[in-house]
């Protein structure tokens, strides 16, 4: 699938992805299941040992067969251990799903390795409610009658994804080389604001990309839409970072020396 899908930012910049299709999102979902198997197979091994190590109360579901056991006869014993796995497949599938998309912002093990990430509807990172209703949605989209939906959703968006108000994108490498590159060679000590960690994480990742492309197109730009831009972003930008608002003529060093903080803090978690 080669379909784009375009947004306009607050700033009247302009960001545009690439849909991942059906195979893409397929091939990531299988990769996820073979992770979530191995998870979960280890944490009923974990809970089978706990059990027997409680004095045999639990381990006599291990033992079918046993005089005196409630689960007397290989039926029992297995209907107890499917119970016990399709618990831990549905919690522990939860948990995956949910803490990596919220931890890898956007992306599960899968998904990374098939290079799509999922954002909001509106070209903007995902949120923790947007992930959890995404997450709690995955049992239904389970079912297989609802598996021709992405397949038909213009969109390609599961069910989940149409509540949640979510589209899984290419995780394309922005175009912007040039001011990556050189940002990405400024220290600490060349940067004339002082940006801190805190800062950075009350920054939101659609926050980076918008300074990025006004940094990419800066030299086409007049000085007019240049001061137009940045009285418009860095207002806002310093009162959300919480620091103090810089003077007009250093708006623009201002959003370089926070652009290249955020490359240094990429840098050193890559490393």
């Amino acid at each position: 699938m080669n379909e784009r899908i375009d947004f306009e930012t607050p700033e009247n910049i302009k960001i545009s992805h690439q849909l991942a299709g059906p195979g893409t999102r397929f091939l990531a979902w299988f990769v996820d299941n073979i992770f979530l198997t191995i998870f979960c197979l280890l944490l009923l091994v974990v809970f089978a040992a706990i059990g027997v190590s409680f004095d045999g109360v639990f381990s006599d579901m291990f033992e079918p067969g046993t005089r005196g056991s409630d689960f007397g006869d290989d039926a029992q014993f297995s209907l107890v251990f499917l119970g016990m796995w399709l618990m831990i497949w549905s919690l522990g599938g939860f948990f995956y799903f949910g803490l990596s998309e919220l931890i890898l912002h956007g992306q599960t093990i899968g998904k990374r390795m098939s290079k799509i990430r999922v954002v909001k509807s509106d070209g903007f990172s995902l949120d923790p409610v947007s992930i959890l209703i995404r997450t709690l949605f995955r049992m239904v989209d389970q079912l297989p009658v609802l598996w021709i939906v992405p397949v038909l959703s213009a969109s390609s968006q599961r069910y989940g994804d149409m509540v949640a108000g979510t589209i899984v994108v290419a995780d394309e490498p922005m175009e912007l080389s040039s001011v990556r590159d050189t940002l990405s060679r400024r220290s600490a000590a060349d940067s004339k604001f002082r940006i801190t960690g805190a800062m950075l994480k009350r920054a939101r990742p659609s926050d980076f990309t918008t300074i990025e492309s006004i940094l990419e197109r800066w030299p086409d730009l007049s000085t007019a839409e240049q001061s137009t831009l940045t009285e418009k972003i860095v207002p806002v930008l310093a009162q959300q970072l919480q620091t103090e608002l810089p003077p007009l003529p250093d708006h623009q060093r201002f959003l370089e020396d926070l652009l290249a903080a955020e490359y240094r803090r990429q840098s050193r978690n890559l490393g």
